[in-house]
């Protein structure tokens, strides 16, 4: 899925935007590597999802799992 069509409307894409820069901030993470995991859960998930209102939710607590199983370190 293009990034162009992983976000429904600019509302989303500020939404989801506001989520990756928080994960960012809590792990001291480049926004950068965090966007990447975080386009990638969300492109999975977004196919399946028939309530699209919660997938900023399921997708931030996937990386934040991603992240911690992976001990905290950075991501690659």
């Amino acid at each position: 899925m293009a990034t162009s069509c992983l976000y429904d409307n600019d509302t989303d894409r500020k939404m989801h935007s506001s989520a990756i820069q928080m994960l960012a901030r809590e792990f001291n993470i480049p926004k950068e590597r965090i966007q990447v995991l975080y386009e990638k859960m969300l492109s999975s998930l977004k196919e399946g999802a028939r309530i699209k209102d919660y997938l900023v939710i399921v997708v931030s607590r996937n990386v934040k799992d991603m992240i911690k199983s992976n001990g905290g370190r950075k991501p690659p």
